[in-house]
C-alpha cells in the first residue's frame, strides 16, 4: 500500500519535471507619446491578480508604434497581464477625482475594463512553448 501511495505521489510531479521554462515576449502597441515608462505586470494566479505580481518589467518607450518586452524563464501555464503607460514616472496609474485612469492602460487579451479592471478570466492567457508571444493595444 505504501508503494502505491508513493508511486501516485511521484506520478503527479513527473509532468512538471519535463516542462522547460519559456521565454515569453509581449508586444505593446498604440502609444500616444514617448514620455514616461511602460509598466508591465505578469500575474500567475487569480488570487494574486492585481495584488501581487509574479514578475514586473519597466521599459522606456523608444518607438510610438510598438514596444516589445521579454520575460525569460517563465514556467508554462495560465497568466494575466496588466500594463500601463506611466507618463509622469511616479510609479502609479494616475486617476481623476472619480477614479477613472488618466494614463493609458490595458490587459492581456485586450480584455475590456468596464467600471474597473478587467477580470482575471477575461485577461487569462496560456503561456507555453507553442504560445510564447502576445500583443496588447493600450486604451
Amino acid at each position: 500500500m505504501k508503494t502505491i501511495i508513493l508511486l501516485l505521489a511521484l506520478s503527479y510531479g513527473l509532468p512538471s519535471l519535463g516542462q522547460s521554462p519559456v521565454n515569453f515576449t509581449l508586444h505593446v502597441k498604440n502609444f500616444a507619446h514617448q514620455e514616461g515608462l511602460l509598466r508591465v505586470s505578469l500575474f500567475n494566479s487569480e488570487g494574486a491578480y492585481l495584488k501581487e505580481s509574479f514578475k514586473d518589467v519597466h521599459e522606456e518607450i523608444a518607438n510610438l508604434e510598438a514596444l516589445s518586452v521579454t520575460f525569460e524563464g517563465i514556467p508554462s501555464g495560465a497568466y494575466a497581464i496588466s500594463i500601463y503607460h506611466d507618463e509622469n514616472g511616479n510609479g502609479e496609474l494616475d486617476t481623476n477625482f472619480m477614479g477613472i485612469p488618466t494614463e493609458d492602460y490595458a490587459f492581456s487579451n485586450n480584455a475590456p475594463s468596464r467600471f474597473g479592471p478587467a477580470s482575471y478570466s477575461d485577461a487569462r492567457i496560456e503561456i507555453s512553448d507553442s504560445n510564447n508571444t502576445h500583443t496588447i493595444k493600450l486604451n
